[in-house]
Parts: C-alpha cells; structure tokens; sequence
C-alpha cells in the first residue's frame, strides 16, 4: 500500500482572532523558546498574559539596542556612524531612561548589584560595539518587523530584527560573558528569521567586562544561523508543531489548570531552568519550597 504524499495545509484566509478562545493571537521566537523549556510557565506567560520581573540584563540589552540602533537607523541613509560620544550621549539621555520605562521603572528591575553598576556596563558595551563593529555594518532596515505566515497556524509568527543587512540579518545580544557560538534560544530565533527573509542571521555577541570582548561571525564563524531554500519546510513543519503542541495543552488542561511542568527536567542559560523562572513562586511544581 502506498503512503499518500504529504500535502501543506493552506494558509487561513483570514487569521482566526479567536484562536484558543482568544487567548494567543501570535506566536513568536520568544514564546516558543519558553515553551520548548516548560509548558507550564508559557501557560503563565501568554495564556494568563502575567509578566516576569525583569532582570538587569535585560534592561541593560534595551538600552544598548535603543543606542545602537538610533545611530543605525540614521545610517540606512547616511551610510555613515554618527560620532561614539553622541551615541553614549544618546544612551544615557534616551536609551536608558526608555528602557528602566519600559521595564516598569527602577523598583520593578531585579537588580544582581546597583542600577548604576549596570547602567556603566551598558555604556561599556555600546561603546565597544559602536567602536568595532558598528563601521562594518551598513543597515537597510532596523527593527524589522516580520509577520511570518505559516501554512496550517492560525495566527502568525510574529517578530523584530534588529538589523537587516543586503546580505544578512543581524542579532546584537550582551551578557556578563561573550557567547561564541548560539545556543538552543538564538538558534530557533535564528532559524524563524531567515527562514522569513531568506538571509542568514548572524549573532553579534558583546560581554559586560570592563574591557568587553565581541564575538561576531568574523571573530567565531560559528555565529551564523542560516535556513536554504531546501530546509525552510523543515523548520515550518517544526513550527506548526509547537503550535499543535500548544492547542494539545490547551484542550487537554485548559487555561486554568497547570501544564506540564517540564522546566524541573530542563536546563536554560547553562543551569537548571526553573532557577531562572519568575514564575516559580506560582508554580506547582515548587509548592514544597512555600
């Protein structure tokens, strides 16, 4: 007996608003990377719509892109760098201000020291990338957003590049170390991302040291995520699974009752993933720690 060949399913005509009783309109990098990590605390985050506390680190990213990208977004016509001090400048005037607001403010941050430590980190890292690698990057969009329609999701996979290159997108991430190769998370945002624009996406990571170091493919050739033409079935077939995944847990459970907590199994970051979650202090999986 011969198998039926595999037909896509067609995109919907019109996006199904009401998809899971109205509570997702939109998938994204973000989202399915936390669902990849624990069931339970997507159902937090973007079935009951509760945020995390924010950390420092990703004020402190905010603020470093807000910088970057005001000089960036002035070169898509310029062609050329507006001046470091007018960047740093901009970071502390703008850049910062707008990501603490962004945040909820000061108080709502969770601070690993003082918000001036991270806020002096922040310059060093705009500093140093605006010095060494804003000069080879020559924008044509900045803060793209993509709406990427995928046969047989309801709702489409929604994101933000940071740079679009003629060639390339580029992805700028900070952190206390310097990342020379992308991990799982960079990788399925890598991956939606040129599968959308059918360019590589190349990662430029910068570490918090006082003296920073800067990793991008350049430096670490493995900082390169790229979809061909020939893998791009593969990776929306992927992603109508998460979303298969997601529907399984919403009929199975509900919006209300606990899903999966597979977070206690997983590690994030290099650690054990529920020691980064926020949602922990409500999560069923830790009752015994209340």
């Amino acid at each position: 007996m011969t198998r039926p060949a595999f037909v896509l399913p067609p995109p919907p005509e019109v996006y199904v608003e009401a998809w899971l009783d109205g509570y997702i309109d939109h998938l994204s990098a973000t989202g399915l990377r936390l669902l990849r990590v624990c069931p339970e605390a997507y159902r937090q985050r973007y079935i009951l719509g509760k945020k995390e506390r924010p950390g420092e680190a990703l004020t402190l990213g905010k603020a470093v892109h807000n910088a970057i990208g005001y000089s960036h977004e002035k070169k898509i016509v310029s062609h050329e760098d507006l001046p470091v001090p007018e960047v740093i400048e901009y970071y502390h005037d703008v850049g910062w201000p707008k990501a603490l607001e962004d945040d909820g403010g000061e108080e709502a941050v969770r601070w690993d020291a003082k918000p001036d430590d991270a806020r002096r980190d922040g310059e060093r890292v705009t500093r140093a990338y605006h010095t060494a690698v804003s000069p080879r990057v020559q924008p044509v969009a900045v803060e793209r957003r993509i709406e990427y329609v995928v046969p047989g999701i309801a709702v489409p996979v929604i994101g933000y590049i940071d740079v679009e290159e003629e060639s390339n997108l580029v992805d700028l991430k900070s952190g206390k170390q310097v990342t020379r190769k992308p991990d799982a998370n960079w990788r399925v945002q890598g991956s939606v991302y040129s599968a959308f624009v059918g360019k590589p996406t190349h990662f430029h990571s910068v570490s918090r040291a006082k003296t920073p170091s800067i990793a991008t493919p350049k430096e670490s050739p493995d900082m390169v995520v790229n979809v061909l033409e020939g893998q791009r079935f593969h990776v929306e077939r992927t992603l109508r699974d998460y979303a298969k995944q997601i529907e399984w847990y919403f009929a199975t459970y509900g919006p209300e009752d606990p899903w999966p907590t597979n977070g206690v199994f997983m590690d994030y970051k290099g650690g054990a993933a529920c020691g980064f979650c926020g949602f922990r202090g409500d999560c069923v999986a830790w009752e015994w720690e209340r």
